[in-house]
């Protein structure tokens, strides 16, 4: 058996997707695959988890309680035993008792990039398992669950979180300014469960800012043509900026930038979505003097259809 589930990233909404507001998802054209073997023997699951076909993590476990038997590292083995008995608990009869098996993820990205090694896998287990990926992630991690539910599109769309459930509306985000953008690793991955439960722990509504979002969001799939599309990011990043009392990308690291520049996902790490007016080549350029090798056009990154 072979899943595979797609890596993601939150266009806009990030932080007031988790207070009800609705944000802009695309899937990735990179993602992960589990592949899931039957094998000798009785009660045990063998992990091999991969990056660019180069294993970083193994573990054993039994299939009676899913105990850890052995693993190069105990926190991530915990971590994925954690999701085995949350799946278990949604079906009985997953990754039968009396049976053994071996599972090999891997992923087609650099796990420190925030596109979603965990999400992937939670997708993917999910889907061994048959049970439904949002609901498998409430159970075992933190955030909107936007990410799990991306792994499973194949093109752009809103997503907006109601109670224990989620809205998502498929929408056509493939501008035909595309060659204008962007997406830069900023090099500073962070931990976005430490920061979502720092946000969560706020006790403001939002209202206004809530409404603000989504019709943003809703602007910027939309947006006819490139200037448009600057001048929605500009009021979607000031918004934020004043509301996580955070300079904007903009207005500190990128001043000297002729476009504009937002955060995609937490303030200060992973990826950013940047315009570019220039040639591309400018672009590298541009970047390498300011430390940053990693970046990706529209076009190589975005599942659109």
């Amino acid at each position: 058996m072979k899943f595979y589930s797609r890596g993601k990233l939150l266009i806009s909404g990030e932080y007031l997707v988790l207070k009800g507001a609705k944000a802009l998802m695309v899937p990735l054209l990179k993602g992960q695959s589990l592949n899931i073997k039957k094998a000798a023997g009785t009660g045990s699951l063998e992990w091999k988890s991969l990056e660019y076909g180069k294993e970083w993590f193994t573990a054993t476990f039994n299939t009676k309680l899913f105990e850890i038997l052995n693993a190069s590292d105990e926190v991530i083995a915990r971590r994925l035993q954690v999701i085995l008995r949350k799946a278990r608990n949604f079906n009985p009869v997953f990754c039968r008792k009396e049976l053994s098996f071996s599972a090999t993820t891997d992923l087609e990205f650099d796990r420190n990039w925030g596109f979603g090694s965990s999400s992937t896998l939670i997708a993917n287990i999910a889907q061994w398992a048959e049970v439904d990926s949002f609901l498998l992630h409430n159970q075992v991690a933190r955030g909107s669950g936007y990410d799990v539910v991306a792994a499973t599109l194949n093109q752009p769309a809103y997503f907006t979180l109601l109670d224990d459930t989620c809205s998502v509306e498929k929408v056509n985000f493939n501008p035909g300014f595309r060659d204008q953008i962007y997406f830069i690793f900023l090099g500073r991955k962070q931990d976005s469960a430490k920061v979502v439960d720092r946000f969560l722990k706020s006790k403001k509504q939002y209202r206004v800012e809530i409404r603000t979002i989504s019709e943003l969001s809703q602007h910027m799939a939309k947006a006819k043509t490139i200037g448009d599309f600057e001048f929605y990011l500009r009021e979607h990043d000031t918004l934020m900026s004043a509301l996580l009392k955070q300079p904007r990308l903009k207005d500190s690291r990128f001043n000297d930038l002729n476009g504009e520049i937002k955060p995609l996902g937490a303030w200060g790490g992973d990826f950013a979505m940047m315009t570019w007016h220039d040639a591309k080549e400018d672009l590298s350029k541009y970047l390498e003097d300011k430390g940053i090798q990693t970046f990706f056009g529209f076009d190589e990154l975005i599942k659109t259809k």
